[in-house]
């Protein structure tokens, strides 16, 4: 019988980081519990993932490869999560706090009747019960959730809730057979369209984040000249990428990446909350902002009031003596 069942959502037919994270966090909590670790992944010719994922710690692997699940579709997905809960039995399941994880999570913790927890930031046991942890109230307080009621109690996992451990085992692979109705199907995926990472902001150790308060795409060549003197990765907030001054894989926050690097340098960043969950573990962070009263300051190690635009030239220049 399987104790805790992860979801791992694929990107295309490839695994995603947020995806390992899950099962490394699955795989922790399974040997706390001393229970057994599950996965599925569903998609199209995807039987090549099975290997990927039997390196992060699963004992069994259970894959739903059929063509007419080559797009996500919550009805499909949500049916074949179902009977897979249905035949396992599993306490636990957790999915990635994605938008397609938090989909399905919701839904199918609505129809079964269950407990659910989004968003959580840390998962754990205290005597015997698993206490899921999530950050509201503006990040401010840390609120603890237990289950009431029947399992499977499910959970959806930040980006960054755990770091990537590999752990290999032999685990069974499970194919899925795919029973799917004209019902199950009403709905149509009409054109997608995904952007390549070209940056792994997750492994620098340096990151110079742009905000607003560059001003305009002219302005970002500054931000550009000082990333490259420090050998520092670029990042920037939503409204730099809907702006269209930085492409969106270098986004970071609740819609973008989750980064933790050594040091953090947010160049005319309000600290809006949706940013501030991407990088607010940062080892240092050093914020510059003309309004001294900008949130990023709350959480800043170190605080530069002043335009972005005239302190970023000056501290190149002192880079480069």
């Amino acid at each position: 019988m399987i104790g805790i069942l992860v979801y791992n959502e694929l990107l295309g037919t490839e695994v995603t980081d947020l995806g390992l994270e899950c099962l490394t966090l699955g795989r922790e909590l399974a040997d706390k519990g001393d229970m057994k670790l599950g996965c599925i992944a569903l998609g199209s010719n995807i039987g090549h993932v099975a290997d990927k994922l039997a390196c992060y710690g699963p004992d069994t692997i259970s894959l739903a490869d059929d063509s007419r699940l080559s797009d996500y579709h919550a009805t499909p997905y949500k049916k074949i999560m179902r009977d897979l809960i249905s035949q396992l039995s599993p306490k636990i399941v957790l999915f990635p706090a994605s938008t397609q994880g938090n989909d399905i999570a919701s839904t199918l913790a609505a129809e079964l009747k269950t407990a659910c927890v989004l968003d959580c930031k840390h998962l754990n046991f205290d005597g015997g019960l698993l206490v899921m942890k999530r950050l509201e109230f503006d990040n401010k307080v840390l609120t603890n959730f237990r289950a009431a009621g029947g399992l499977p109690i499910m959970a959806t996992l930040r980006d960054g809730i755990t770091d990537v451990r590999e752990n290999k085992r032999n685990a069974t692979i499970n194919k899925i057979q795919v029973v799917l109705d004209e019902n199950d199907l009403v709905s149509r995926i009409i054109s997608r369209q995904i952007a390549k990472k070209t940056v792994d902001l997750k492994a620098a150790k340096i990151i110079v984040t742009a905000g607003a308060g560059i001003g305009s795409a002219e302005n970002f060549k500054i931000i550009n000249e000082f990333a490259a003197a420090l050998n520092a990765e670029i990042g920037a907030t939503r409204p730099v990428v809907d702006a269209g001054w930085a492409s969106a894989d270098r986004q970071i926050g609740q819609t973008g990446t989750t980064v933790k690097p050594d040091i953090y340098i947010a160049c005319g960043v309000s600290g809006a909350v949706q940013h501030r969950v991407g990088m607010m573990d940062s080892k240092i962070i050093i914020a510059i902002n003309v309004d001294q009263s900008a949130p990023i300051f709350k959480i800043a190690h170190y605080n530069i009031v002043g335009d972005v635009n005239d302190v970023l030239p000056k501290l190149i220049k002192l880079l480069k003596k």
